[in-house]
Order: structure tokens, then C-alpha cells, then sequence
């Protein structure tokens, strides 16, 4: 489990790092709103997308 949970950190830290550098190259100003949307957003497909694998995998 402290595998997995380093892996959530690091794809958070890379995504929000990537959101906020992108938000504000191409509009120039920065919304806590709408990055609090984008990491609720990530998360919820992060953590979904880890059950669908989990479901799709073979059980042995």
C-alpha cells in the first residue's frame, strides 16, 4: 500500500504541476476554484481507472 500511495502522490504533484504551468501560460492568471475542479476530477479518475484494472486483471 505505501507503493501505491507514493504513485497517487507523484501523478497529483506531475498533474497539478502541468495544470497550474499550462493555466497561466495560456491565460495568464490562476483560479484556486478551478484547480480544487481539476484535482477533485483527476482523483476520481485516478482512483477509477486503478479499480477498472484491478477488476480487468486476471484473479489468480
Amino acid at each position: 500500500m505505501h507503493t501505491r500511495r507514493d504513485l497517487y502522490v507523484a501523478g497529483f504533484v506531475a498533474a497539478s504541476l502541468a495544470y497550474v504551468f499550462n493555466v497561466l501560460a495560456f491565460t495568464g492568471s490562476f483560479s484556486l476554484f478551478r484547480w480544487v475542479v481539476f484535482a477533485a476530477f483527476f482523483l476520481v479518475a485516478f482512483a477509477g481507472f486503478e479499480w477498472f484494472l484491478g477488476w480487468a486483471a486476471p484473479q489468480e
